[in-house]
């Protein structure tokens, strides 16, 4: 009996990528792959945060050009942020006012970084095949993650679930729980929702240029 418990144990597992297969394939998304911030295609990045409760606040809309160029709008206003330079204005279109701003000693290198240490770090992976999105299907992927302290002693992680386009390859969704950050370590029970649309429209050019 004890044999044939094994045998049925281990031809369930042959039908599912095994544990380490599913971290490499998805540690290596962030180098040359969808989560790699220097292949991603300039896009707009949407993020609500939905509470235990159901309810939804908006967290962010971003305009991303390339890995160091973005304009971040917030409910008090938008940020745009170029090699280590940072500007505040009402909208995605300005006005921009000059702003002081704490920016990395390598603004590229420290993107790279934060990408590395994501890929490095991952657990719990899970690489679900073809799941259900919206009207259509992605190819759904789970994982735990963070970085590493950074230059500024910061660091973030938490449970993520990734939805790639199987046509493109390009990350459209992703959803983040139990999210912790140096400066609020105790886990977030709040999913955090980010939905990806792609246009090389998109267009992040220093003010005055």
């Amino acid at each position: 009996m004890r044999l044939i418990f094994i045998s049925t144990f281990a031809l369930a597992l042959a039908g599912h990528p095994a544990v380490a297969d599913c971290t490499t394939e998805i540690a290596a998304m962030f180098s040359g792959g969808p989560f790699d911030p220097f292949e991603r295609p300039n896009r707009r990045e949407t993020t609500i945060s939905i509470a235990p409760d159901g309810s939804e606040t908006p967290v962010s809309d971003v305009l991303w050009d390339g890995p160091t160029r973005s304009i971040n709008c917030y409910a008090s206003g938008c940020a745009m942020a170029i090699d280590g330079e940072m500007w505040l204005g009402d909208s995605f279109d300005g006005p921009w006012t000059p702003a002081p701003t704490q920016a990395p000693s390598d603004p590229e290198a420290f993107v790279r970084q934060i990408a590395d240490d994501l890929g490095a770090n991952i657990t719990e992976a899970h690489c679900n095949g073809s799941q259900t999105l919206g009207d259509g299907a992605a190819l759904q992927f789970v994982y735990r993650t963070k970085t590493n302290p950074n230059e500024f002693g910061s660091w973030f992680g938490g449970l993520f679930t990734a939805w790639i386009d199987p046509d493109t390859g390009r990350l459209v969704r992703l959803e983040e729980t139990e999210s912790v950050a140096s400066w609020a370590p105790e886990p977030n029970p709040a999913v955090k929702v980010t939905t990806v649309i792609y246009d090389d429209a998109i267009s992040v050019t220093r003010p005055g240029d």
